[in-house]
């Protein structure tokens, strides 16, 4: 793996896009995306209106990919605007430009690959609207079927893509191979997109405490994956990793209301300001999704909440 020259402008962009995200709640207008970001006392642009893989002049490999949704009635001109996973990996394709290996972006775009540089996804989800995700990866890139394979960041190790986390403790080149078979990696790619899409529905706050820093957030299921929990949004819940151990651990609840409640475990708990900070919750509201059919289902609620009074008292 080759060292990124970039990676200051990369982390400055991710820091911008933060900002704008919950500034402007998880879908952003091109008119925001365009404005760019400041580095260095230039400005850098996040994306091109014209092209899908794009790197700034300031860069020397691509630092976003886009995806733009057709208008009513368009018909959808690449692979990759109808959203559909490769069947045999559970990663997301995109489509490469038209022009193959000639093609300066296609080539920015595999100079990130080489360098293993993360990159922002740009998913358009109305016309001139996007919903950006970020890091994504490369994981592969075929010239010859003009597409990429995309990885979101694994939901427990959010510096690291799905398929790195999957790599971890073994050879690279025997791993890889295997994390492409195994059907327990597939589910983790898709899980790892679960996770990214329900972070940016929340707009990468915490539903229970506000918390902005990326890194500390996971997208959490309410009806398990081992109970056959959808990879929804609606069956998920933007946490904070701390949230994520009390709810996977039912110390703390959500009812249908979206109503928070504490175990009595922790209520009656003296253990510092932590421990205070879980027991303030109780009776709070679920800070929920901007847009109301990304809320959770109350079913998945329901049956979650139920366990929950089974060992919370």
């Amino acid at each position: 793996m080759r060292t990124d020259p970039d990676a200051a402008i990369r982390a400055a962009a991710c820091a911008e896009l933060d900002r704008l995200r919950f500034a402007h709640g998880p879908k952003l207008p091109w008119s925001v995306i365009d404005r760019g970001f400041s580095f260095r006392g230039e400005k850098v642009h996040f994306a091109g209106r014209a092209v899908g893989i794009f790197k700034p002049r300031q860069m020397s490999a691509a630092l976003s990919i886009k995806t733009v949704a057709p208008r009513a009635g368009r018909r959808f001109w690449y692979r990759d605007q109808m959203g559909e996973p490769d069947y045999r990996t559970g990663l997301l394709a995109y489509d490469l430009a038209r022009g193959g290996r000639g093609d300066s972006t296609n080539r920015a775009l595999d100079e990130a690959y080489s360098r293993r540089a993360a990159l922002i996804y740009f998913v358009g989800v109305s016309p001139a609207v996007y919903e950006p995700l970020s890091p994504v990866w490369v994981e592969e890139l075929d010239f010859d079927a003009g597409r990429v394979l995309l990885a979101a960041a694994d939901a427990f190790h959010p510096t690291m893509s799905s398929i790195q986390a999957a790599q971890a403790g073994g050879s690279s080149a025997e791993l890889r191979e295997r994390s492409y078979s195994l059907v327990a990696t597939k589910k983790r790619n898709h899980q790892a997109w679960f996770s990214s899409r329900t972070k940016s529905a929340y707009g990468h706050r915490c539903a229970f405490s506000g918390l902005t820093l990326s890194r500390l957030l996971v997208g959490a299921h309410i009806l398990p994956d081992a109970e056959d929990g959808p990879a929804t949004v609606t069956n998920g819940i933007c946490m904070s990793t701390l949230h994520h151990t009390a709810f996977d651990a039912d110390l703390i609840g959500v009812d249908t209301n979206c109503r928070v409640h504490v175990a009595r475990s922790v209520r009656d708990g003296r253990d510092g300001p932590l421990l205070e900070s879980l027991k303030g919750l109780d009776g709070a509201g679920l800070r929920l999704p901007a847009r109301s059919e990304d809320h959770p289902d109350r079913e998945f609620l329901d049956w979650r909440f139920q366990r929950f009074l089974e060992t919370a008292d």
